[in-house]
């Protein structure tokens, strides 16, 4: 499917501004409005909470290089036991007001609150989740998607998953066309009622055995 050489590697603290960097281009691709305030203000907090989430442990990240070993993207996985979400570090608050403002901070707030009411994707032995997939900006309409989820996907199987599911904004028509032609099947949408006041998304599933 792919037309770029991609390699998969855990990331590492040395990778956090370019994670942060990638996270931010995810965030206005995916819900453009919701991260606000000056760009190097955003990057700073979430290089502040990617660096939380690599300090403490959590296995699953990866950053996608080309041939030259240069960042194109990024992915994530987490499998069946693994911890979903890690609690923001201290200081998160006061350093967003910081970076974005008050009134971008509490659009920030708001939208995650939203986006926490469709809640965590439960897995079983086997089932892994794919999520925070993101290709560069200036990379993107060159086939690194589909690259990066072949080797996603083959990192997935190597885990010891053979099920993914993953979980796509409803109004993200780019990535939605992407999974769907990859074979991922809509198993859940969030429901109307909820749909009112959360993100809409839909919920998709590949056996990849």
């Amino acid at each position: 499917m792919a037309t770029e050489t991609v390699t998969l590697r855990p990331a590492t603290s040395t990778d956090a501004e370019a994670l942060a960097e990638l996270v931010v281009q995810l965030f206005h691709a995916e819900m453009p409005g919701v991260l606000r305030g000056p760009r190097a203000g955003q990057v700073r907090l979430i290089r502040h909470l990617v660096e939380h989430e690599l300090a403490s442990g959590a296995r699953g990240r990866f950053m996608a290089l080309d041939a030259g070993g240069r960042p194109v993207g990024s992915a994530s996985i987490r499998l069946y036991g693994d911890v979903g979400t890690v609690s923001l570090p201290r200081g998160t608050l006061a350093l967003a007001m910081r970076c974005l403002g008050l009134l971008n901070t509490l659009v920030l707030i708001g939208n995650m609150l939203r986006a926490a009411l469709v809640g965590e994707t439960r897995l079983r032995p086997g089932e892994c989740y794919i999520y925070s997939v993101v290709v560069a900006e200036d990379q993107r309409g060159r086939g690194i998607g589909d690259a990066i989820m072949d080797r996603i996907e083959e990192q997935a199987r190597r885990m010891g998953a053979g099920v993914a599911y993953l979980r796509v904004i409803s109004s993200n028509q780019p990535a939605r066309r992407l999974y769907l032609r990859r074979g991922y099947q809509i198993v859940a949408r969030t429901s109307p009622v909820v749909g009112r006041i959360s993100i809409p998304s839909e919920l998709m599933r590949k056996d990849l055995r």
